[in-house]
């Protein structure tokens, strides 16, 4: 969920600031208070994408919900460094799944829920596709946060007064140099998305450059096919998959890119204070504010 920092119970000691380990949370010196992005809670409880997410230039921004195993995060946190990805991965679970419908009804959420998680971008990028990964999770929080590996850009080179942006000399077929030559080391990538793991930096790559080789394939038709099969193979996908991760990723609509579901907000202010009569004055939250509010009106200074 949303994590945010209580400005009624802050003292200005700032090791929230220190103890962060995604360096996320700064001191306000004109409050006295440590902040932090709020992911721009009244947006999403009145079904807006964050600002951040609905201004972004370059359209990278996603949101989406996913269902998970909430029983099984201890576990999960404690996987071994190499596999903490899978590990995590695993815990996403399926929302078309019988099941995991049914469990999740078991559990309160609603069905619009359901329905937002089997619409979730993030779903496919993370759990469908596997071309997502979790920043630094080797820190073990298991954020629900998830970054693409940037591709470097085309390489080319001009021979004979020919200008010419195939690799031929790549292994994982032509537009890109091989991965060891990147810019960017796989090592490095691996240091930030996948606790080390080289292997499944790989593969993500490979996959990448699949969709990369065989978009190429069609819009500009100046590749063999046996390089796009090649590809393909390369990155363990089918042309479908490659379609629709090209679909969501070059040519997605508002309503694909974010996927706010209702936040039943009155549902979970009734589980956590069950004893109240929401039609009293003395309700907590006022029903159809926006934001979380305090339960008691925070103290103002001079």
């Amino acid at each position: 969920g949303v994590v945010l920092v209580s400005q009624e119970r802050c003292r200005a000691w700032r090791m929230c600031v220190s103890g962060c380990p995604y360096k996320k949370t700064y001191f306000n010196w004109s409050t006295g208070k440590a902040e932090k992005c709020i992911l721009c809670y009244p947006r999403l409880e009145s079904g807006q994408p964050p600002a951040c997410f609905h201004s972004c230039v370059g359209r990278i921004r996603y949101i989406g919900l996913v269902l998970y195993d909430a029983d099984a995060i201890e576990e999960t946190a404690k996987a071994a460094q190499d596999q903490l990805v899978m590990a995590q991965r695993n815990i996403i679970k399926d929302p078309f799944d019988p099941e995991i419908i049914a469990a999740a009804r078991a559990n309160g959420i609603p069905d619009a829920k359901i329905a937002a998680a089997q619409q979730s971008p993030v779903y496919q990028f993370v759990k469908r596709w596997g071309i997502a990964l979790p920043l630094h999770p080797e820190f073990r929080t298991l954020p629900m946060l998830f970054y693409v590996p940037p591709l470097g850009p085309v390489l080319a080179k001009v021979e004979n007064g020919v200008y010419d942006n195939i690799a031929s000399e790549s292994r994982l077929g032509p537009l890109m140099s091989s991965l060891e030559r990147s810019r960017v080391s796989l090592r490095y990538m691996a240091s930030l998305l996948s606790g080390g793991n080289e292997v499944i930096i790989r593969e993500v790559y490979k996959k990448l450059v699949a969709v990369r080789v065989y978009m190429r394939s069609k819009k500009v038709k100046d590749i063999p096919e046996e390089e796009v099969q090649r590809a393909l193979a390369e990155g363990k996908t089918t042309a479908a998959e490659v379609e629709a991760i090209w679909r969501l990723t070059s040519m997605p609509t508002f309503e694909e890119r974010f996927v706010v579901p209702p936040m039943e907000r009155e549902e979970a202010v009734d589980a956590l204070f069950p004893q109240l009569d929401p039609v009293s004055h003395n309700y907590p939250i006022r029903r159809g504010a926006v934001g979380v509010g305090f339960h008691t009106d925070p103290a103002r200074g001079p």
